[in-house]
């Protein structure tokens, strides 16, 4: 035995008594039972009669929800800025939240300059890459609104950077430069339709008095569906303020700013290309409506193909050169990365919009701008 024993403690088996003894029984609850708490159908439309704090926001945040499904939007944006106003600091998820609901509200209502300063301020606090494609998808949507087509051009190419595999974003971004190339070759006519275009815009502001606020409203609606007609709104308001006679010079400086009107018409294409090549990569994998949602955009690619009258030598060169990296290999790396932590989020280094363009269209541009 005794040798036994000093061979268990050489082998570092070292037992107690109390090993071997019987499971003790489990001690029976004395507490209450668990009674969980049933609420009526929309609960939360109704005054919260309570002192718990996270019951009120709850509540607060459902009502506003709803009023925002029924498009209430000046509702809802009261009542998420009263949830707002109660959230801790320490909340940081839910704070964002609710400040991404604000902004859609005042998007709704028409108020952008607001809705920018709210989507800044988000941009502002992101720790990793969910929150800042959200914040980049809501400043699109704004700067869209605003008309500044530089701003949101440059807001696609960061969603690209993070997202190099999604097909919808490189879709946008080819739809936004192909607005920017029909906007440059508007500002290329002649002095006779500058002459016309001048003397149409000067009509609208003329024939709408500014000390009518009715009036202003129907001043700029009608400036906006004239710029609009001309695509050209969409790049030419800077920072919300009304459009007017000056933002045609802004257009055409923002316009050289993007690049000459076959840059714009060649990363069109590229664009396009790369997300028709994106969506055959993941259509065998899809079914039901995501599939029919997949060719339908291959077939609207196609449809703004045919309009470019791309030749086909030119077309197959594009197409080799934007799906150049995507390899299996370099697929399985890009599925592989970890991008939602906060420290890839650090480590990421956002690619300048000079950047971006050397990157996918330098190539295509070097060889068909000759």
């Amino acid at each position: 035995v005794a040798s036994g024993v000093n061979m268990d403690a050489t082998m570092g088996f070292c037992f107690e008594d109390s090993d071997f003894a019987e499971p003790t029984s489990r001690l029976k609850g004395t507490g209450e039972p668990y009674v969980a708490k049933q609420c009526e159908p929309q609960w939360f439309t109704e005054e919260v009669d309570s002192e718990d704090s996270v019951e009120i926001v709850t509540a607060l945040k459902f009502r506003a929800d709803m009023a925002y499904r029924l498009k209430d939007f000046e509702k809802a944006l009261g009542d998420y800025c009263s949830c707002f106003l109660l959230l801790p600091p320490t909340n940081t998820a839910m704070r964002r939240d609710v400040q991404g609901s604000q902004a859609r509200c005042l998007i709704n209502l028409g108020r952008y300059t607001e809705a920018l300063e709210i989507a800044e301020s988000l941009g502002n606090g992101v720790f990793n890459t969910d929150h800042l494609t959200c914040t980049l998808n809501l400043q699109v949507v704004i700067l869209d609104h605003l008309g500044n087509l530089p701003k949101v051009i440059s807001c696609l190419q960061q969603l690209i950077s993070l997202h190099p595999l999604n097909p919808w974003i490189w879709k946008r971004l080819a739809e936004f430069y192909t607005r920017a190339h029909l906007a440059a070759s508007n500002q290329a006519t002649g002095s006779v339709e500058k002459n016309r275009f001048e003397s149409h815009l000067e009509s609208i502001l003329l024939n709408n008095p500014m000390s009518v606020e009715g009036k202003e409203r129907e001043k700029q609606r009608d400036l906006n569906m004239f710029f609009r007609s001309k695509e050209i709104s969409h790049c030419c308001s800077q920072t919300g303020r009304p459009i007017n006679k000056t933002d045609v010079d802004y257009c055409r400086l923002s316009l050289l700013e993007l690049g000459t009107k076959t840059d714009l018409l060649m990363f069109s294409w590229a664009s396009f290309i790369r997300a028709r090549l994106l969506l055959q990569l993941v259509q065998p994998q899809q079914a039901s409506f995501v599939l029919h949602k997949n060719l339908k955009a291959q077939g609207e690619i196609e449809e703004q193909l045919k309009v470019f009258r791309l030749k086909d030598t030119i077309e197959s060169h594009m197409t080799e050169m934007m799906g150049e990296d995507l390899l299996p290999e370099h697929i399985k790396d890009e599925g592989a990365a970890d991008t939602k932590s906060t420290l890839a989020l650090s480590t990421f280094r956002m690619p300048s919009d000079s950047e971006f363009k050397d990157k996918w269209f330098q190539k295509i541009v070097s060889l068909y701008s000759c």
